[in-house]
């Protein structure tokens, strides 16, 4: 933006420091000027509160209190605040100068960024808002326009807390945030947390993805409501070949409820050092064609401002010739009104002069010195050296005296041109006098000026291989750049391109990347020499470790050995086991002396003992047999009584119990071995009627078949068959009733 010739401000200087050179932006709150610190020769920013908030005590209480605040952030991607003061009723805050453009003019000239480009400047405005939040600082007013992109590359926040104090105002409800990034719960008017600066964000991301806002609308409430209810928009609506993970990303900043949003910069910060790792270079580097790598979002350098310490110190002399010429126009002006001959040239304070004897001792009238001195004679050589001092005084009279002899056959002059030849007169011998007439040291021999020549060449060349050594070489001072996270060829590449010696380090970690920078020494923001050079400690990933064999053991003394490695995270299972005990680990997953990182999970699986056994049947076997066949399936045989049996022979399983199903492994089976049949004397029963024989064949054990005989008129038993002998327990008895 070019300045306002109309603005008041410009060319004034702020409590004889900061000279007001160029109009930078004009905001709600307050007017930003390029500046020149006349102390320190350096350019810085002027940021001057309005005169409406300005002029309220309130606001100027709490923007000196937020000065204060931002000025204790102190991190490589946080725009650095130098002073602050009120001048003139002119309330003011000075920050460091960046040279480059700002995030939204970024935007609207290059359309949109690749997302290798968006995530790599999102990596640096988290990084420095992280740093805010870590105090507790919200910067409550993110938007493009508040993140500056430097001409060497670095990303850059500023404008912190300002918003806070315009909130003071009685009028100000509408500068408390910029409505096209403002969250949700600021709208509803509840107050602003970390969480409401994610939001912004995830905004600024959305932009940087697609070139443009989600919501378009320029009317007030038309914004607040889409901010309150309407869905955000994806960026891949717009860019259709647009990862997922970018769309979640917006997403997730940009949730209406604060809890569901990433809680801080910080949290947000690993999430897109995630992202950048898992994306393929095509995903990272959709666009790229047209729009070009990350270096390419530098801006051009700005030529307007005095850069190098050389170029500062030109600066200051032109400055200074200009008030010494500026005096002299003034002198000459005031000399010719009072009728005084007008200075041929503007003094120059800071040049080296030759003191005149007439300057060393008290002034003297040159007419009276003439009668006094000597006149002028040849020098000894050897003389003394006050005599080469009276020749000087001599000639000075001498002079005098031929000017005053000039004038005296000349016509009378005016008391002006009197006055005018006087001076001159005194102006040629003071010139005059300053000349020795005799030299009293020996001419040096040519060795001697050699000597000299060379001290002189050696003199000139230390203090240029100085100059050199400290301004532009090894010894140049500069502050070491976040590096945590970056690749390694690339934190390597920019470090040599300061100049600076790089040596690797390895170490592991769990959480960044194999082949990313985990830390440096020096850290972020130390200044080094370049030559001192800087070690970068790089990610070889989690370091693994072997699984010990825990088979066998109590899950106590599983659990002790896991821990002893580092495996933490351990969860349990149960089984059946037919070679380990109840209650013993089986096996582990990952198995025994699989190598892998401490973070992960350990699944023991703990033995139940051996399972349930189905009862096979041994009825019919021997006792050997049967004890074999139980024993096979792990259950044990027990003998009971024997008993007899009808069906199974003599010596040979008649029963168990239990008979079938299934029961624990190592139960026992109860068997009674057979006695064979059973013989019972058959009881007679003939003279009994039919009803009475049954029931007492019965009782015997015998089954019954009756025979009716002559049609069955008579009921008593007359014949029986088999009659007076013995019989298998449960063998038919006949009997004829008639």
């Amino acid at each position: 933006m070019s300045p306002a010739p109309t603005d008041p401000n410009l060319g004034k200087t702020l409590d004889g420091r900061y000279r007001l050179d160029h109009l930078l932006a004009l905001g709600g709150m307050s007017r930003i000027y390029r500046s020149m610190d006349k102390r320190l020769h350096r350019a810085v920013v002027v940021k001057i509160l309005n005169d409406n908030f300005a002029s309220e005590s309130t606001v100027r209480e709490r923007f000196e209190s937020e000065a204060v605040i931002a000025a204790n952030i102190t991190h490589p991607n946080v725009v650095s605040i130098r002073d602050h003061n009120v001048s003139d009723n002119l309330v003011y805050l000075v920050m460091e100068y960046v040279r480059g453009r700002n995030l939204e003019q970024v935007i609207e000239e290059r359309g949109r960024f690749t997302p290798r480009q968006a995530l790599s400047v999102l990596e640096q405005i988290c990084r420095g808002l992280s740093a805010a939040h870590s105090e507790g600082i919200i910067h409550r007013d993110m938007k493009p326009a508040n993140v500056l992109l430097s001409d060497t590359g670095e990303v850059k926040v500023t404008d912190f807390g300002l918003a806070r104090a315009a909130s003071a105002h009685t009028q100000s409800a509408t500068l408390v945030a910029t409505l096209s990034h403002v969250s949700p719960e600021l709208v509803s008017g509840s107050p602003a947390d970390s969480r409401s600066d994610i939001y912004a964000l995830g905004i600024m991301i959305y932009q940087m993805l697609t070139g443009q806002l989600p919501y378009t609308e320029t009317n007030a409430a038309a914004l607040m409501k889409h901010h309150l209810d309407s869905p955000m928009p994806l960026p891949s609506d717009l860019v259709p070949d647009l990862a997922e993970d970018l769309d979640e990303l917006v997403r997730w900043c940009t949730e209406k409820d604060p809890e569901k949003r990433p809680q801080d910069a910080s949290l947000l910060l690993e999430e897109i050092i995630q992202i950048r790792s898992t994306l393929s270079d095509a995903q990272l580097d959709v666009g790229a064609e047209d729009l070009g790598g990350i270096e390419d979002l530098a801006p051009q350098a700005f030529a307007q401002m005095p850069t190098t310490l050389q170029q500062r110190l030109d600066a200051m002399q032109r400055e200074r010739e200009e008030e010494r010429e500026q005096l002299w126009l003034e002198r000459n002006a005031a000399q010719q009104e009072a009728g005084y001959e007008l200075d041929d040239a503007p003094a120059d304070p800071d040049r080296t002069t030759v003191i005149a004897a007439a300057d060393a001792t008290e002034v003297l009238d040159l007419r009276d010195a003439q009668a006094t001195l000597a006149p002028p004679r040849a020098a000894d050589p050897g003389s003394d050296p006050g005599i080469a001092a009276t020749s000087v005084y001599s000639r000075g009279d001498e002079l005098e005296s031929t000017e005053e002899h000039c004038e005296a056959d000349e016509a009378p002059l005016s008391v002006r041109g009197q006055k005018r030849a006087q001076k001159q007169a005194a102006r040629k011998w003071r010139k005059e006098a300053q000349v020795p007439t005799h030299s009293l040291r020996q001419p040096r021999t040519g060795t001697q000026r050699f000597v000299i020549t060379l001290m002189w060449i050696l003199v000139v060349a230390l203090v240029a291989g100085a100059g050199w050594f400290f301004g532009r070489g090894p010894g140049t001072i500069i502050r070491i750049p976040s590096l945590t996270g970056m690749l390694q060829s690339q934190a390597v590449a920019q470090m040599d391109g300061q100049g600076v010696p790089v040596r690797i380090g390895t170490t592991y970690d769990d959480e960044i990347a194999i082949g990313r920078v985990v830390d440096s020494q020096p850290g972020t923001g130390e200044n080094i020499m370049k030559f001192q050079g800087i070690d970068l400690i790089v990610s070889q990933g989690p370091q693994l470790f072997a699984v010990p064999d825990v088979a066998g053991k109590t899950l106590e003394q599983a659990t002790t050995a896991l821990a002893e490695v580092g495996f933490e995270d351990i969860k349990t299972t149960e089984a059946y086991s037919e070679s380990v005990k109840e209650g013993e680990v089986i096996s582990s997953t990952p198995a025994a002396d699989e190598k892998l990182p401490r973070k992960n999970i350990i699944t023991l699986a703990i033995s139940k003992g051996h399972a349930p056994v189905s009862v096979p049947s041994v009825i019919g076997l021997g006792k050997e047999a049967a004890k074999e066949k139980l024993e096979a399936v792990g259950l044990e045989l027990e003998a009971d009584e024997a008993v007899h049996s009808s069906t199974v022979e003599k010596d040979l399983i008649a029963l168990q119990d239990p008979a079938q199903g299934t029961v624990p492994y190592g139960s026992t089976v109860t068997v009674n071995l057979s006695q064979g049949p059973e013989y019972v004397q058959i009881p007679s029963v003939i003279g009994m009627d039919v009803e009475e024989a049954v029931t007492t064949l019965e009782s015997a054990g015998f089954t019954v078949k009756t025979h009716d005989v002559f049609g069955g008129f008579g009921q008593t038993v007359r014949m029986q068959s088999p009659l007076h002998q013995q019989a298998v327990r449960g063998s038919e008895i006949s009997i004829y009733a008639f």
